[in-house]
């Protein structure tokens, strides 16, 4: 029995994209999963049988934190003898494939998510590209996350055809299509918390509120449609960077926090947003198409895989407040145009990225190389 240790920053990362494939792989193999397990309940989703490590490794850099997690790395790595290693996210794949290659591990494995250092200039991208481009170097193979993604680290010479892949037409893990599906119930029953009726426009964002998702431009877009326009815009997720408090107020603007039903919000609403500046893929505009949820994204490697332009949703130009805010209300205009984008994101994520389709091509490609 082979034995197969993931590896990731954060348990969040491992609850929220990775369990399938771990679910999957323990039928044949020894599974163990490592990361920064400071919490009881990020043990709490974790199968039986299924190893887990301690392993501090933070998301942002800091030299004496990261050289300790790369000590017990190696540590942990040489003692186990692990017949795959396979590292999420940024740091956990720098830290990860350096300790792996140091102890000679056979099979080094990374999945890229999306790059840092798209959106940067000057030293910052250069290094943060040297990152990638050694996670790159010692993996003996990667998965990248989209196919434009893919075609951008090929184009910035960091992989190569030979070393990297896609599995299906992209995405981490697929979308578990028992769980993201529309129900009349929950839109209604939310909609009624939130003190809207059934006719009230809703645009939606979920996910971090960052500068780099787009949230300033998408304020002042819906700033200016919410003045001659009955519509709402709903926000769920943390706000990391306090920007609510840098806002003007706006009593058309309903901020929820984190909800552990986001099922239930794609339900609710009729646009999805994602202004974002860059993104590996997007995972969020495929769990909202399988709910019936077109998106408005922007146009960006990445998001251009997730929307099927003018059939599943509209793409904008990235940071560019003018556009966005006239597809906006494109969308808040033509609900004909806004149904038949429902009716077509439902069908392409049934066909191209349910996560038993996903988890399936992981696996065959395990199998492919004797795991």
């Amino acid at each position: 029995m082979s034995k197969i240790a993931f590896i990731a920053a954060s348990p969040v990362t491992i609850k929220a994209f990775l369990m399938p494939f771990v679910n999957e792989l323990k039928k044949n193999h020894q599974m163990h999963l490592i990361a920064n397990f400071e919490d009881e309940l990020d043990y709490s989703v974790i199968p039986k049988g299924v190893i887990v490590h301690q392993v501090k490794i933070n998301r942002n850099p800091t030299v004496f934190s990261d050289l300790l997690a790369l000590i017990q790395l190696i540590k942990l790595i040489y003692t186990e003898s692990f017949d795959l290693v396979h590292s999420f996210t940024p740091k956990a794949g720098l830290l990860a494939q350096i300790a792996a290659f140091i102890c000679r591990t056979k099979n080094r494995y990374h999945t890229f998510t999306g790059q840092v250092w798209a959106t940067k200039t000057g030293l910052k991208r250069y290094f943060l590209k040297k990152m990638d481009c050694i996670i790159a170097h010692l993996s003996t193979h990667h998965f990248v996350d989209s196919i434009s993604q893919r075609n951008f680290l090929l184009v910035n010479k960091v992989t190569s055809e030979k070393k990297s892949s896609v599995l299906g037409h992209g995405s981490i893990s697929g979308v578990n299509l028992d769980k993201f599906k529309f129900s009349q119930h929950s839109r209604s029953q939310l909609r009624e918390s939130l003190g809207l009726n059934d006719d009230v426009f809703i645009f939606l964002y979920a996910g971090r509120l960052k500068i780099d998702k787009g949230i300033p431009e998408l304020f002042t877009a819906f700033d200016n449609i919410s003045k001659t326009n009955d519509c709402r815009l709903v926000i769920v997720g943390h706000d990391e960077e306090q920007l609510l408090s840098k806002i003007e107020n706006n009593n058309k603007v309903i901020f929820c926090g984190f909800s552990d039903d986001i099922p239930a919000y794609f339900s609710m609403a009729d646009v999805l947003c994602l202004p974002s500046h860059r993104e590996g893929f997007g995972n969020v505009i495929i769990e909202a198409a399988a709910c019936g949820l077109p998106s408005l994204g922007s146009d960006i490697y990445g998001l251009s895989d997730a929307i099927s332009h003018n059939k599943t949703g509209l793409l904008h130009k990235v940071a560019d407040v003018q556009d966005l805010e006239n597809k906006m209300l494109q969308l808040y205009s033509d609900r004909e145009l806004l149904h038949t984008y429902a009716i077509n994101s439902t069908k392409r994520v049934h066909k191209l990225f349910s996560e038993n389709l996903i988890v399936s091509e992981f696996v065959s490609f395990y199998k492919l190389h004797n795991l």
